[in-house]
């Protein structure tokens, strides 16, 4: 470097900061592995801060909402947030990108499937089982997606 010269670094790329930390990661899941974290993250939380509140977003029956309904939930919860942090790792370690998305999709997989096995027994949770389902569902799409974004 010359030191009579200033150099001024360079702004991040139109693909973000997370992308400008990890060249090798693909603009589309610079964008989808954080944000899928991110809304994992928050999902775990939600029965900490909230948790009356997001039973009933679920559509779970009130008369459900107990102490022991309480604590599966977080236990649960906590799941969904270290999945989420998960996926915040995997953005600077490119070469796991793949097994995490995978790894995420298997629990939504079982998730969708615990949500399948309420609705087939009528256990009194259809709304809840069906609104669990779809969003299991839905998340393991998008882990898919990542999967296959990542695969070479």
């Amino acid at each position: 470097m010359d030191p009579g010269v200033a150099y001024v670094p360079a702004p991040p790329s139109a693909t973000g900061v997370v992308a400008a930390l990890s060249p090798e990661v693909p603009v589309l899941l610079s964008f989808l592995l954080p944000t899928a974290g991110a809304i994992r993250v928050l999902i775990g939380l939600a029965p900490f801060v909230a948790p009356a509140a997001s039973a009933r977003m679920l559509g779970f029956p009130a008369d459900h909402d107990n102490a022991t309904a309480r604590l599966i939930a977080r236990l649960f919860g906590a799941r969904d947030a270290g999945l989420g942090v998960l996926a915040f790792w995997a953005v600077s370690h490119p070469e796991m990108i793949g097994a995490v998305c995978l790894f995420n999709a298997a629990h939504d997989a079982v998730d969708a499937s615990s949500a399948v096995a309420a609705l087939v027994g009528r256990q009194g949770i259809d709304r809840g089982a069906a609104v669990t389902a779809a969003f299991a569902l839905t998340g393991g799409a998008v882990w898919i997606l990542g999967w296959w974004l990542s695969t070479p």
